[in-house]
C-alpha cells in the first residue's frame, strides 16, 4: 500500500505541473492578445507574428492538457523559451525594424514564460520512458534529476531576463522630451530619423503634445500613423533631408503604431500617456 501511494505521488505532481504549465501558456497568449489589440497589430511583420504567437500558445495549452506523454509539454516548453528569446532580441537589437522598450507587460510576460518553461520542461523530462537512451539516469529520476535540470535552466533564463530588462530603455526615458518655446511653453518631443531608423523608436508623449520629427538621412521619409486602424491619426508628409516637421500627438491615450510610407520596414510605437 505504501509503495502504491509512493508511485502515485510523481504522477499527481506531473499532472499538477502539466495543468499549471498549460494555464501559464494561456496567460502568455492573453498578454500578447491584449498587446496585439492595443497597437501591436499595426506594426508590420511584428503584428502578424504576435497573432501567430497567440494562436500557437492557446493550441499548445490545449495539447498539454489533453495529449499524454512528453511531446506536448516539450513543445510547450520550447515555445515558451523561443517566445522569451524573441522578446529579448527586440530589446537587445530590435527585430524587423522594431525596437522594444522596457514595459511592465513585457516583463510580466517574460516571467510567466520562464515559469511555463520550467514546469513543462520538468513534465517532459519526467515523462520520458525509462529506456530513453539519450537521457541519463539522473535526469530520468522523478522528480529529482528532471526537476533540477528544469529549475537550473529556468534560473539562467530569469537572470538573463533580469539583466536585459535592467539595461533596456524604458518608455519614459526614451521619450526624448525637451522644453521649447511655443504656445503656453508646451514641451516638444523630438524624434530623429537617421540610418533608416526612428530614434527613439517608442517615444512617449502627452495627449496633444507636439512632436518635432527631423530627417538626418539623405532620402525623404515620413512619420505616419498606421498603416491600419490608426491611419489618419497623424502624418508629417514627406520630410526632406535635414528638414524638421512638427505634428500634434493624438488627444486620446493609447499606443499608436507609426511607420515611414516610403520605407515601410521603418516602424515604431507612439505611446500617448494620460
Amino acid at each position: 500500500m505504501g509503495m502504491e501511494e509512493t508511485t502515485r505521488q510523481p504522477g499527481r505532481s506531473r499532472l499538477a505541473a502539466r495543468l499549471a504549465g498549460a494555464v501559464l501558456l494561456a496567460v502568455t497568449a492573453g498578454i500578447h492578445l491584449d498587446l496585439y489589440l492595443t497597437g501591436y497589430n499595426n506594426i508590420p511583420t511584428i503584428g502578424w507574428l504576435f497573432l501567430l504567437q497567440i494562436i500557437v500558445a492557446f493550441a499548445l495549452a490545449l495539447a498539454v492538457v489533453f495529449l499524454p506523454g512528453p511531446l506536448a509539454p516539450a513543445a510547450g516548453a520550447g515555445f515558451a523559451l523561443s517566445t522569451l528569446g524573441g522578446y529579448l532580441l527586440t530589446v537587445w537589437v530590435g527585430l524587423f525594424g522594431f525596437q522594444e522598450v522596457r514595459t511592465t507587460a513585457g516583463t510580466v510576460a517574460g516571467v510567466v514564460e520562464i515559469a511555463a518553461f520550467g514546469l513543462l520542461a520538468w513534465v517532459a523530462l519526467a515523462s520520458l520512458p525509462g529506456s530513453a537512451a539519450a537521457v541519463s539516469d539522473s535526469v530520468r529520476k522523478i522528480p529529482g534529476g528532471a526537476l533540477g535540470a528544469a529549475a537550473g535552466l529556468s534560473v539562467v533564463a530569469l537572470i538573463v531576463l533580469g539583466a536585459s530588462v535592467g539595461t533596456a530603455t524604458s518608455a519614459s526615458s526614451g521619450s526624448g522630451t525637451s522644453t521649447a518655446g511655443g504656445a503656453g511653453g508646451a514641451g516638444v518631443v523630438k524624434v530623429v530619423i537617421k540610418d533608416f531608423k526612428f530614434s527613439p523608436a517608442n517615444p512617449e508623449v502627452k495627449p496633444g503634445e507636439r512632436i518635432a520629427v527631423t530627417n538626418e538621412d539623405s532620402v525623404d521619409h515620413t512619420f505616419t500613423a498606421g498603416p491600419k486602424q490608426d491611419k489618419g491619426a497623424f502624418d508629417t508628409g514627406l520630410i526632406g533631408t535635414n528638414q524638421t516637421k512638427t505634428i500634434t500627438a493624438p488627444k486620446s491615450a493609447g499606443m499608436y503604431a507609426f511607420y515611414c510610407t516610403v520605407h515601410p520596414f521603418m516602424t515604431g510605437m507612439l505611446i500617448v500617456g494620460k
